[in-house]
């Protein structure tokens, strides 16, 4: 598994480790450097490329999973929701294009499968998997199902126009 950074644009001034979200390094998806006032760091962004994973093996939910991946289960391969081919799961880290049906598809580490770009989204907010259908109410901070619908929490409008 390749571990490189990417150019630093924060950082943090932690007393601690950077173990919680109040740490900007890690809220920024960003691993700490020498720049950082932290000691002890414990921040799991630290040597993670985020720009070669999916919202979904960046989260915070996931990003520790993704670091533990091991050769044998970077290699291992799923077959595609199209059925036209295996793919190992290190392809499907970030958006894998199918040679034969040019579907897109990636790992969600939420749902432990391998699923449709378009008919599935990782919230942010929620640190989940959702499907096409459902959307983040900033009203309420909570997903809800129907993008055309009302939230069913709090009645917010999604600001989708059909």
């Amino acid at each position: 598994m390749e571990e490189t950074t990417v150019s630093k644009t924060t950082k943090c001034t932690c007393k601690g480790n950077c173990s919680s979200k109040r740490c900007k390094c890690m809220k920024s998806k960003e691993g700490c450097d020498e720049s950082c006032g932290c000691t002890n760091c414990e921040n799991p962004y630290n040597g993670v490329n985020i720009e070669q994973l999916s919202e979904c093996a960046s989260s915070t939910r996931n990003i520790n999973a993704y670091k533990k991946l091991t050769d044998k289960q970077l290699n291992k391969k799923y077959e595609l929701p199209c059925g036209c081919e295996k793919v190992p799961l290190k392809d499907l880290l970030e958006a894998y294009e199918c040679e034969e049906c040019s579907e897109d598809y990636w790992f969600s580490f939420c749902w432990d499968e391998v699923v449709q770009e378009g008919n599935t989204w990782h919230c942010e907010v929620c640190n989940d998997c959702k499907g096409w259908r459902e959307w983040h109410c900033e009203n309420c901070n909570k997903c809800t199902y129907g993008v055309s619908l009302p939230c069913q929490r709090c009645g917010a409008s999604s600001g989708f126009a059909f």
